[in-house]
């Protein structure tokens, strides 16, 4: 299908690499239809394009690049609108924030987006605990995530209860 975009200009998109948002975003419910493309390579920023509206893109990535220690505790059947099997399938991001000094960068850990790889449904889930704040200034943690060592296995962001 052909998608007009105001960032990236006409993208030819594969039906089967759309994520359906069943309950749209948080400020977006109409918008339902989204395709997650590539920054540059290499980059672990990723854009959640909207396919229903050009206009509208997000820059997403793994929380895990700059917060290790993030992690998502969530019942099965609060997910249950994107059926989730197993947590193997999930896959966790979060929404940037890139203002003119990038060093001002943040991510809303308060509502993370979780997609369901396996039907390629996905939810942003709005967390009640509160730990996470909806401006975490990215910079300041990354220097600091980068320069602890770890030798613990590779952190999985999500638990399904």
């Amino acid at each position: 299908m052909k998608v007009a975009t105001a960032r990236f200009g006409e993208l030819d998109v594969a039906e089967d690499a759309l994520f359906t948002f069943p309950m749209g975003l948080l400020g977006f419910a109409r918008l339902k239809k989204f395709v997650v493309l590539d920054h540059k390579q290499d980059s672990p920023f990723k854009w959640l394009q909207s396919v229903e509206d050009g206009d509208v893109a997000f820059i997403i990535t793994d929380p895990l690049y700059f917060k290790r220690d993030y992690h998502v505790s969530v019942r099965r059947a609060e997910l249950a609108v994107i059926d989730p099997d197993t947590e193997v399938d999930l896959v966790v991001s979060v929404i940037m924030t890139v203002p003119a000094d990038p060093q001002q960068m943040s991510a809303n850990l308060l509502a993370p987006l979780i997609f369901n790889m396996a039907n390629r449904k996905a939810v942003q889930y709005v967390l009640t605990d509160q730990r996470y704040p909806v401006k975490f200034y990215v910079m300041q943690a990354w220097q600091q995530e980068l320069g602890a060592e770890s030798g613990e296995a590779e952190p999985r962001s999500i638990t399904l209860r």
